[in-house]
């Protein structure tokens, strides 16, 4: 009996084992990729994954719970100069790469007033390419074109590029910082302090998303041509190819810009530069949780920012109508005016008068 019972049992694993294979043949028939998908499509699914919220039944749900993830944010028509919207937009917030636009600032400010070229060798110091973080993969002793180390901080975030950069231009990253902090006064950052070239963790450092729409306006206005030469690359081919960080880049009209950043104390950044039309947009967003939340926040804030503007133009557009049509019906005809008892001569007594006036 008891050996009856062990046989039972073994002819039961055998044909649980046999559903189980023939089940995942089912599942995943041999013709089909069944791999174990590797780190870059895992990156890759999680980046274009929808935020996962309790309420996202609509996209006007979505938006409010998500929103409520966002630390800091603010919309801008550049163009007209009017705030579309804002929320916390003076909140403290860790910069992270965002940093580097006014590195980048500082940098294009001295090319402009030639105190340094774009195609000066740079010599990358052990410090610069020791810098942790993202980077564009440059090696100690190496020699780069300043302009190329602008394209690497631009695309790659590289921090081994910023630091390089910086002390090549200033001497070193210290005087840099200095220059960076004196050049945010100069523009009106009243509430942002930076302590390094590149924005990773350092006591003290902080900004506001108002902060950083007046550095990517002004950064703009000063220099136009950065948005084509480093801002709007979707690659970079050094030491490899490197994608752009910029997440909106390639997948919405209009976006040719500008900069994301992420550290722990921040969260996720993105500052994004937009242009349809006459409209540009500049949008910053502080303080996403993660990648897929700031994709989706600084997508939405690009579509209804350009509605905003454009409701907000065509009003403007009518609203001036109807006011030169009501200052032109004001208009009045003036009277005529009030008629004098004046005598008027005839012909003959007008010769006559100056026939007298000119005899002698």
């Amino acid at each position: 009996m008891r050996r009856l019972y062990v046989v039972s049992t073994s002819c039961l694993g055998l044909f649980l084992s046999f559903m189980l294979l023939v089940s995942g043949l089912l599942v995943c028939p041999p013709s089909a990729a069944c791999a174990v998908p590797d780190k870059n499509t895992i990156q890759k699914q999680a980046a274009t994954q929808k935020p996962r919220t309790k309420t996202a039944r609509t996209g006007k749900s979505v938006r409010k719970a998500t929103q409520k993830e966002i630390k800091a944010a603010i919309t801008m028509d550049v163009s007209r100069k009017r705030v579309l919207f804002q929320r916390n937009a003076d909140r403290p917030v860790a910069p992270a790469s965002l940093a580097k636009i006014m590195s980048m600032y500082v940098i294009l400010d001295e090319v402009k007033a030639r105190r340094v070229s774009l195609d000066s060798m740079v010599t990358v110091s052990s410090k610069a390419a020791g810098t942790g973080g993202s980077c564009m993969n440059l090696y100690a002793g190496e020699r780069v074109r300043l302009r190329d180390l602008l394209r690497g901080m631009a695309v790659a975030s590289g921090n081994d590029a910023s630091v390089a950069a910086a002390q090549h231009v200033a001497g070193s990253e210290e005087r840099f910082v200095l220059m960076m902090n004196r050049k945010a006064k100069q523009i009106g950052m009243k509430n942002s302090r930076f302590k390094n070239v590149h924005g990773l963790p350092a006591a003290g450092q902080q900004t506001t998303a108002r902060d950083m729409l007046t550095l990517a306006a002004r950064y703009l206005a000063a220099h136009p041509q950065a948005l084509e030469e480093y801002h709007s690359r979707r690659y970079l081919d050094f030491h490899g190819h490197i994608p752009n960080t910029n997440p909106l880049l390639g997948l919405m009209t209009g976006v040719d810009g500008l900069k994301t950043g992420y550290v722990g104390s921040s969260g996720y950044n993105l500052i994004t530069t937009a242009r349809r039309g006459d409209t540009r947009l500049v949008n910053v967003l502080l303080g996403a949780p993660n990648k897929a939340v700031r994709l989706h926040e600084a997508s939405r804030m690009v579509e209804t920012g350009f509605e905003s503007a454009e409701t907000l133009a065509a009003k403007d557009a009518a609203a001036a109508k109807s006011k030169a049509a009501a200052k032109g019906g004001k208009k009045k005809t003036s009277a005529p005016a009030a008629k004098k008892n004046v005598k008027v001569q005839t012909k003959a007594q007008t010769q006559a008068t100056l026939s007298r006036q000119t005899l002698p």
